[in-house]
């Protein structure tokens, strides 16, 4: 029954990389980094199983620090995006949680199946998929966006990882076997649960922090939203006072043009309804969309290109009925509107261009194209990376958004305009 323990390790050492992949960013794209790690880790996986079927296991549990986890440890941070402690404490933390399965099951297994491997085998079996359906569902998203937005602290978190690592692999195999040393299991039990319980309260206090941060751009958000509404209702009422009097004048204005045709004064006549042309157009509200905070938003930042001496081309065909947040939709647009202006900003003034078109058939499409100078990074998913301290928000939120709908987004830079396109 000695399969059941050679295809146990091998299952476990495939997932953990499996595992570590599911939390880890790398600086190249999904294709490239499944290749570099299929020829690089692929071959070491196999190394180290084969050892493990050959060497006693308390043996082999010390030095797979060194043939294993060192090793890869190098691999990863080479092709890794984040080279400090919040890549070494996803490191940590995911071999360390392996090795808690792995001894756990031994130990279970040494009691209830000592002649065989059955219950270490199930143990495994079942342990890692569910694990890793968890980090899929529950943790992937929300543990990188907050690698993204929180640099600080993180050595601390990997100075605790390491220590788990370090304290696990030697209390469990020197000076012999735990199951050699049994009156040691008390202790076992309270490291074995005391690993998760910090691992727990770690990453829920960084997802606080998650929350906390977009709680706050939020509020700044809407904060920006209600000014452009009180905004754009002040603009329209001044144009409707202004109707208003037009409007009490215009019999008067009638009675001057009827008397410049009795008199056949042509030129005057032409002169006047120039001035009374000029006059209404100054009434004139150019309204965006017929949803007030759409409208609102796209008023204040199409004013501030155009304070900025912008190019414009807009088209704009909204439904009667938008399907989506209203509100979570003008956020988008802001967003994606004022990256365009702060690249724009960047520009001459006679280079900078801008297009903002909405079509509504066959489905919503929106594209923010802009012209921009300079070179834009993108991650293995295709999104722009922005490193500049407060920066980069409003892209994370353009792709939050479109994940909550079940839309689409592309982002695209051929080194003369970006284009930002989103379509539900």
């Amino acid at each position: 029954m000695t399969i059941l323990k050679d295809i146990s390790i091998f299952w476990s050492l495939a997932h953990t990389l499996l595992m570590f992949m599911i939390l880890f960013e790398s600086r190249y794209t999904k294709k490239k980094t499944n290749l570099l790690t299929l020829f690089t880790m692929g071959p070491l996986l196999v190394a180290n199983g084969i050892a493990a079927i050959f060497i006693p296991s308390d043996i082999f549990g010390t030095i797979m620090l060194f043939t294993l986890s060192l090793p890869s440890l190098i691999f990863f941070i080479i092709i890794a995006k984040k080279r400090d402690g919040r890549f070494f404490f996803t490191f940590c933390m995911v071999d360390t949680i392996v090795l808690e399965v792995m001894y756990i099951s031994q130990v279970i297994n040494f009691h209830t199946t000592p002649d065989s491997y059955i219950v270490m085998f199930l143990i495994r079996l079942a342990a890692y998929p569910l694990l890793e359906g968890f980090m899929w569902k529950k943790l992937r998203a929300p543990y990188r966006e907050v690698q993204r937005q929180t640099k600080k602290g993180w050595w601390l978190f990997t100075a605790i990882a390491a220590i788990f690592y370090v304290s696990i692999t030697l209390f469990m195999n020197n000076p012999t076997p735990i199951t050699e040393r049994q009156e040691y299991y008390p202790v076992m039990l309270l490291v074995f649960i005391l690993m998760p319980l910090v691992y727990m309260h770690i990453i829920m206090t960084l997802l606080h922090q998650h929350r906390e941060y977009e709680e706050s751009e939020q509020e700044d958000i809407l904060k920006l939203q209600s000014a452009n509404l009180v905004s754009r209702v002040s603009e329209l009422a001044e144009a409707n006072d202004k109707f208003r009097e037009e409007r009490h004048n215009f019999r008067h204005k009638l009675r001057t043009i009827a008397m410049l045709v009795d008199r056949k004064q042509y030129e005057e006549l032409e002169f006047v309804l120039k001035e009374y042309t000029q006059t209404f157009k100054s009434t004139q509200v150019t309204r965006y969309c017929e949803n007030a905070v759409i409208d609102a938003v796209l008023s204040h930042y199409i004013r501030q290109a155009e304070s900025l001496g912008i190019k414009l081309e807009l088209g704009f065909d909204f439904p009667e009925e938008i399907p989506v947040d209203t509100t979570e939709l003008a956020t988008v647009f802001a967003n994606a509107i004022e990256n365009a202006i702060h690249a724009c900003e960047k520009l001459p003034a006679a280079e900078r261009w801008i297009e903002i078109k909405v079509i509504s058939k066959p489905k919503f499409i929106a594209r923010i194209k802009n012209k921009y100078n300079g070179k834009v990074e993108f991650d293995g998913e295709g999104i722009p990376v922005n490193r500049e301290e407060g920066h980069g928000f409003g892209t994370r939120s353009i792709v939050a958004f479109c994940n909550k709908i079940g839309g689409h987004y592309n982002f695209n830079a051929n080194g003369e305009y970006f284009t930002v396109i989103l379509n539900f």
